[in-house]
């Protein structure tokens, strides 16, 4: 394909996972027999928490129950809780449903975001609502102490049909890049990508003096950030495991620019109806 043709549509984060900690323990047994007066019921338009699961009990519905009827998780663990919130984004004035697991030693960990700011929002009102109850659940007021992204999921296409075995072929042979195509496994073109600023080396690749496992947070030798990039044949892309915009954007960028150089043999035009 001409790459004077091709057309990337902009990165967009589809979710995004955030950590953190409030700053002491939590009694999760008192919480529970005091969240009914913090709940709302599914379908009300207002803020409020739909749902709360403890140990084995559960309390309220959120939408995925009623599209997957399943409403206690398979796992049980007696440490944590999980709370489904629905809060309202100031940005476009939606109602958004928020998975929340809060440890009973304070942290906490969040799903279903897609902003930093929105999560930060989240607990924040989380945080009010429960020095707020009648009984006290903290032997000292809740507070943010602890927070950081985790987890940057996003997706984005390309205007083309992909050749994934010419991709992986020359993302393996020319950019020595870790890649596996199992079509009967998984339908994308998996490559691992390589983060790490500290590296002056080709990018994608662990340059460490001793292979890193690529669970670092990509600011020094010896703990590399590993990204997932997965191209489709429709020409659908994801690009998964970053914790930084920036490690979105050098990902983003690579992969682009890897397509554009070799899009004669690794695109087709797609296929206009």
């Amino acid at each position: 394909m001409d790459p004077t043709a091709l057309e990337f549509t902009p990165l967009r984060i589809s979710t995004l996972v955030t950590t953190g900690h409030l700053g002491t323990t939590i009694n999760l047994k008192s919480l529970f027999s005091q969240i009914k007066n913090l709940m709302i019921p599914i379908g009300y338009p207002a803020e409020g928490i739909l749902k709360m699961e403890h140990e084995t009990n559960v309390i309220g519905y959120s939408a995925r129950d009623l599209l997957t009827k399943r409403r206690v998780s398979d796992k049980t663990f007696f440490n944590q809780s999980t709370i489904v919130v629905r809060k309202l984004r100031e940005v476009g004035g939606e109602f958004k449903e928020v998975n929340v697991k809060l440890f009973a030693n304070g942290g906490f960990q969040m799903t279903g975001v897609t902003k930093e700011d929105f999560s930060r929002d989240v607990i924040a009102w989380m945080i009010a609502q429960f020095n707020s109850l009648p009984e006290k659940i903290t032997e000292v007021p809740l507070s943010l102490t602890k927070f950081a992204v985790q987890l940057l999921n996003s997706d984005y296409k390309v205007n083309a049909l992909v050749k994934r075995s010419e991709l992986h072929k020359t993302l393996c042979d020319r950019y020595h890049l870790s890649s596996t195509l199992e079509t009967t496994i998984y339908q994308g073109v998996n490559t691992k990508y390589y983060y790490n600023e500290a590296s002056s080396g080709e990018k994608g690749i662990c340059h460490c003096p001793k292979f890193c496992s690529g669970q670092g947070d990509g600011t020094a030798i010896g703990s590399c950030k590993r990204i997932t990039i997965a191209i489709f044949q429709t020409g659908s892309i994801i690009i998964t495991g970053a914790r930084m915009n920036s490690q979105l954007d050098e990902a983003y960028d690579f992969i682009n620019n890897v397509i554009r150089m070799h899009s004669r043999d690794v695109l087709k035009p797609a296929v206009v109806a």
